[in-house]
């Protein structure tokens, strides 16, 4: 009994060790027709963004060229943050957080080097059928 207790805790510390501090992400799955004039920012071009309504905190749509689309949750990564992220819109490239000072890179939603936030930004999924944008969790 006391080598089962030992290896029940030796789990139990092992799970809660490898657990995430950021889950603040919630359940997508929409479409858009982002070449509508309903969304005539993600039409600028590359880096053409929109807000959407989702997620934790809202997702944020980045054209990254004419087939090619990235979408993350709105809610900064950085450790006891979870400030609502907004694209820079002096620079397209970044995406502020406005509670913490963190800036991440649109491209990929990884911080940049001095920001508070370490880790990447949740990304959702996309999918381009020349049509539709399709944007999902990814798991």
């Amino acid at each position: 009994m006391g080598k089962r207790l030992a290896v029940y805790f030796i789990l139990l510390f092992a799970a809660v060790g490898c657990q995430e501090d950021f889950t603040d992400y919630g359940y997508v799955n929409f479409y858009i027709e982002p070449d509508s004039l309903m969304y005539s920012n993600l039409n600028i071009g590359n880096r053409g963004w929109e807000y959407m309504q989702g997620g934790y905190r809202g997702v944020v749509i980045f054209r990254k060229s004419a087939m090619t689309f990235a979408a993350y949750e709105r809610s900064c990564t950085g450790k006891d943050c979870h400030g609502l992220l907004e694209v820079d819109t002096t620079n397209n490239v970044l995406i502020h957080c406005t509670k913490c000072g963190s800036d991440f890179l649109y491209v990929d939603g990884s911080p940049l080097e001095g920001s508070p936030a370490k880790r990447m930004l949740y990304s959702y999924c996309t999918f381009f059928d020349g049509e539709k944008l399709w944007v999902n969790n990814c798991e």
